[in-house]
């Protein structure tokens, strides 16, 4: 409890700037907006414990303060939207109040049954309490005392639960105080928690070595594997210590170190994980490397437990820089890690980074899980939790808002189901409601962006948008998940073209009977283009063509119209009158004797070209004998003879 109401003091110390979002990184998935846990009747938070159950609900337990009555109390609540909003607390803990509760450890088995053991002063010393609630955190079971003894203190407690219900705890146990202690005990619970079998001890040396930091999980074959900081051996400071029981707990193997280093630096505040196949994983603060330490370090065990693989590191920073306190998961054929992490110190101090890997021998990139940019802040104690599809669930204590509270991210590994909706149909200039409701995420959606396919943008889960210009167009919805993950959506869209085009070419005009008259209508107009023409000359006469002539050959006034249609059928009519003139007898003559003498004149032309054509003939006639005796040799020329007499 020193070190808590210290690390609690420092933290209110340190946390009084304004928390600043931090930008997350480049490449998704990212862990989502962080969430502050606690509220009251907890007043503050800090030791968290997570849990996530087959449906994807997330369990969550922490210490805070619950008032100057109750005091520090354990306080349970839970998160049926991926860990964007929690339930109001619930206090477990049923004592009347004044005492310490504090340090929970949290369990939920596939049954979504909770199980929570925490360490509890209300007799004085500290003893590892236990409650259990079977209506999904509606209400938990009276609390019960697991260590069957209470001299000294007990605390730090981890518990698991195999698939049959049999509950695993273990602890720090401060009873053989003179001799051996403190160490590592352990007990069970072979009646679903209402009682606890006696208490046996894990660490099997002699010597007085303070145990401590213990953690324990449960195989699918229900084998049961506890590790836990050890400093037996003085020359290496302190080790890894792990032991394993077959028997459900009954006995125990002679425990053995886990970290294979030959210094004498510090290794401690392990945890442990179980897959669905039986592979044991490790992790641990180690400070074997000075010019880098301490560091994340893990291993694991194939076979049960028997061996471990060599030690690895899970940091991916460089230089001396401090991180501590690891939490393990393992589901959906990954290991989780999360840790508390210095390596910007500079900027934010002490944050939460996270890092995964398929087989626990090679570690990804790390990541940052807090998002906050507050400079000295402290954030430390992380927990995390995997489910079934991957999704990865942390808290952690974080000094950011009041100094002292739980704050929880989660991140979504899987990428959102977009859904633009069928495809539609409207006319330009005319609002269209597109709508993407209907998309969906395993936790949750962040954004909704759409793309009209027209140069225009628009945002929100539905949006209105209006097309200037027919056309079809492809219309993109992008959903975006708070991890950073996105789906996309697209529909055809078909807007019908409305305008009308404008006719050109009509106009009021006059013209004698029988001349003709020309129309045209190849100025006319559209959005898109004309499809068709139709002139209506009023004489019960039309055209298809855009450009025609007419002649009327009786005098009148005439109703004329230009109707111009597009392809989607909008047409255009203009009407216009058309003054057909009367033309008198004698100018009717005169017009005819033109006529007649424009024939003539034609004729008599034809006649002059053929008279010319005759008379060109003859002369080459004439003209060929005498061209050929010019063109003959001198000594050949034949003068002809005289013409007679």
């Amino acid at each position: 409890m020193a070190a808590l109401i210290a690390t609690l003091s420092v933290a209110g110390a340190l946390a009084l700037a304004v928390p600043v979002p931090a930008a997350v990184g480049a490449t998704a998935p990212w862990f989502g907006p962080n969430v502050l846990v606690n509220a009251l009747p907890a007043y503050t938070g800090y030791q968290p414990s997570i849990a996530v159950d087959a449906a994807r609900v997330v369990y969550l337990a922490y210490g805070g303060w619950g008032g100057s009555t109750t005091q520090a109390d354990v306080f349970f609540t839970k998160s049926v939207d991926g860990g964007w909003t929690w339930s109001a607390p619930y206090r477990v803990n049923n004592d009347a109040g004044g005492a310490v509760q504090a340090e929970p450890s949290l369990f939920v088995d596939h049954n979504a049954n909770i199980y929570l053991a925490w360490s509890d002063y209300r007799n004085g010393a500290a003893d590892v309490y236990f409650s259990k609630s079977t209506d999904s955190g509606l209400s938990f079971s009276a609390n019960v005392r697991v260590n069957d003894v209470t001299v000294n203190a007990q605390r730090e407690p981890d518990l698991a639960v195999d698939a049959q219900g049999l509950i695993h705890v273990v602890w720090t146990d401060v009873r053989n105080a003179a001799t051996t202690g403190p160490d590592i005990y352990y007990a069970n619970s072979t009646d679903g928690g209402l009682s606890f079998n006696p208490s046996q001890r894990l660490n099997n040396d002699a010597v007085a070595a303070e145990q401590g930091e213990p953690a324990i999980a449960v195989a699918p074959d229900r084998s049961v594997y506890a590790v836990w900081t050890d400093p037996r051996n003085a020359a290496r400071a302190t080790d890894i210590y792990f032991s394993r029981s077959t028997t459900l707990g009954g006995t125990w193997t002679p425990n053995f170190i886990l970290n294979d280093d030959a210094t004498n630096r510090a290794q401690g505040a392990a945890d442990i994980a179980v897959d669905s196949s039986g592979i044991v994983y490790v992790a641990w603060s180690d400070s074997r490397d000075a010019n880098t330490g301490p560091d994340i370090y893990a291993t694991r065990s194939s076979n049960g437990g028997a061996t471990f693989a060599a030690n690895v590191r899970v940091n991916d920073d460089t230089g001396a820089i401090y991180q501590g306190t690891p939490s393990l998961a393992v589901n959906a054929g990954r290991v989780h890690a999360s840790w508390s992490d210095e390596r910007t110190r500079g900027s934010t101090w002490r944050d939460i980074y996270s890092a995964s890997s398929t087989d626990g021998l090679t570690w990804g990139a790390n990541l940052r899980v807090n998002d906050d940019s507050i400079p000295f802040n402290l954030q430390d104690t992380s927990t995390i939790a995997v489910d079934a599809g991957g999704n990865v669930y942390a808290a952690w204590f974080d000094s950011r808002t009041s100094g002292q509270d739980v704050y929880a991210g989660t991140l979504d590994v899987v990428a959102p189901l977009a859904n633009a909706g069928p495809d539609r149909a409207v006319d330009q200039d005319t609002n269209l409601l597109l709508d993407g409701s209907a998309s969906r995420d395993n936790i949750g959606i962040a954004s909704y962006s759409w793309d009209f396919g027209d140069g225009a943008l628009g945002t929100g889960a539905s949006a209105t948008h209006a097309y200037p210009t027919p056309g079809t167009y492809t219309a993109i919805l992008t959903v975006t998940d708070r991890s950073g993950n996105t789906g996309t959506s697209s529909l055809t869209v078909t807007v019908r073209d409305t305008m009308a085009p404008t006719a050109r070419g009509a106009g009021d005009r006059t013209v004698d009977e029988g001349q003709p008259l020309y129309f045209d209508a190849t100025a006319s107009s559209d959005n898109v283009g004309v499809a068709s023409y139709l002139w209506n000359f009023g004489d019960n006469t039309t055209s298809a063509q855009p450009a025609v002539t007419h002649v009327y050959t009786t005098p009148g006034s005439y109703s004329a119209s230009l109707r111009v249609t597009d392809a989607e059928g909008n047409s255009q009519t203009v009407l216009f009158t058309v003054t057909v003139r009367a033309v008198s007898p004698k100018t009717g003559e005169l017009l005819g004797m033109i006529q007649t003498l424009d024939w003539i004149v034609a004729l008599l032309g034809v006649a002059l070209a053929i008279v010319a054509l005759l008379a060109f003939t003859v002369w080459r006639r004439k003209e060929k004998p005498r061209m050929a005796l010019m063109q003959a040799p001198p000594m050949q020329r034949e003068i002809p003879p005289p013409p007679p007499l």
